[in-house]
């Protein structure tokens, strides 16, 4: 899991091409006036543009992909994801593989996932196998974001 801001987006370049090139979509299109939908950015990799309002934290459902590398960038708005690592959880709904995501609950209610509040401008990027519950309120109320996943598949 990486968290940084898009003005670093450079930085993460390294990571692949297909990485790059997500970014790239981030970056030359404007993000505040693009409607919700899905979008085909290059071979292996689309983005699907969000207007959705968060949760509150009690109501999060912890997902992980196999198939995919997320890039989680919110456009307007303020989301809380929470994330920890795979061997914390336990299968909750099997692994579907035609939306590539299986849900996942905590072995042990004691455990805290760690935290991070993503404003506007800022990303996560979510790796195949990395445990994350996006979509939730930083504060005690729920408010409407705007937010881009971009999809990249593996390989």
């Amino acid at each position: 899991m990486i968290f940084d801001n898009i003005k670093n987006a450079h930085l993460y370049y390294q990571l692949g091409e297909k990485i790059k090139n997500g970014f790239e979509f981030l970056l030359n299109n404007d993000l505040d006036k693009i409607p919700p939908a899905i979008y085909d950015v290059s071979d292996g990799i689309y983005a699907n543009v969000q207007e959705l309002e968060t949760k509150l934290p009690h109501l999060a459902k912890f997902e992980a992909h196999r198939e995919y590398i997320d890039i989680q960038y919110v456009i307007k708005g303020n989301e809380r994801m929470d994330f920890s690592l795979v061997d914390d959880f336990i299968s909750d709904v099997p692994y579907d593989t035609k939306k590539d995501v299986e849900f996942l609950k905590l072995k042990d209610d004691s455990f805290c996932p760690n935290t991070i509040n993503v404003h506007k401008g800022d990303f996560a990027i979510f790796f195949p196998h990395d445990v994350h519950a996006p979509m939730l309120s930083c504060n005690e109320g729920c408010e409407i974001i705007k937010k881009v996943i971009v999809k990249i598949k593996v390989n």
